[in-house]
């Protein structure tokens, strides 16, 4: 008999590796409640949890939809081609998932790392560093156009511990103010770019600029004093990147 469900397909996946369902759990970061909503279909797996999966090369488009083998070669493994690959680990992700546009869920696709932005005061973008171009990530967070996306290394320390320095952050355009109210946003002020948690002071019509990092300041943004600032993106996916060499 066939699985016909996620649930049905995921206790099938925990029994070809031997494992019981709370070691399945610890095994790939998540509580025993959450393996027992998505075993029970009460819960769609969370991206986090695919892509732990998706490392261990098991076939995300089998798992989501039925089609194919339990396990596929995973799309990022090193080509003999490359010198210098990157491996990318999704330290978070808000993008609902979205499958490659032929019903599959296995495909990746490259975007151009634009330039590195301030964790700090607003700066000037930096776009000559030393890292690779492009980075390669899973299609199934990213449900909208991919010229929606800009892709940026972080530069500095003030969004620590959540956001560290070097890391990858994916940014979807948005001109508008709505609905950014304690998000991560890029934003452009007086010039330079940064990234912040936004928040909103209606009452003096002031926008904040938030650190995670308690040792930085909050900064004001005030329209009546000539600050000029404007809305880039908000962060939709996190990631931290290790550099590795392979040998061709």
């Amino acid at each position: 008999m066939s699985a016909t469900t996620v649930g049905e397909r995921l206790k099938m996946l925990v029994r070809s590796q031997n494992l019981t369902h709370g070691d399945f759990a610890k095994k790939n970061g998540i509580s025993l409640n959450s393996m027992s909503r998505y075993i029970n279909n009460k819960r769609s797996p969370e991206p986090e949890f695919l892509t732990k999966l998706a490392e261990q090369k098991v076939n995300l488009n089998w798992l989501l939809s039925g089609e194919g083998g339990m396990y596929v070669s995973a799309p990022w493994d090193p080509k003999p081609e490359s010198s210098l690959k990157s491996k990318v680990e999704v330290v978070s992700a808000k993008s609902k998932l979205s499958d490659c546009g032929n019903g599959s869920y296995n495909c990746t696709v490259l975007l151009p790392i634009l330039a590195e932005i301030s964790a700090g005061m607003p700066a000037e973008a930096m776009e000559d560093f030393e890292y690779n171009n492009f980075v390669e990530l899973p299609r199934i967070y990213l449900k909208d156009h991919l010229d929606n996306y800009m892709v940026f290394r972080v530069n500095g320390h003030s969004m620590e511990p959540q956001i560290m320095h070097s890391d990858i952050v994916v940014i979807q355009r948005k001109d508008d103010w709505s609905n950014t109210d304690n998000s991560v946003c890029a934003v452009r002020l007086n010039g330079g770019i940064t990234l912040k948690r936004i928040q909103f002071d209606h009452q003096r019509q002031q926008v904040l600029l938030h650190p995670f990092n308690a040792d930085y300041r909050v900064q004001v943004v005030d329209s009546m004093q000539g600050d000029d600032i404007s809305l880039i993106g908000t962060m939709v996916m996190q990631l931290r990147m290790e550099r590795t060499k392979f040998s061709v």
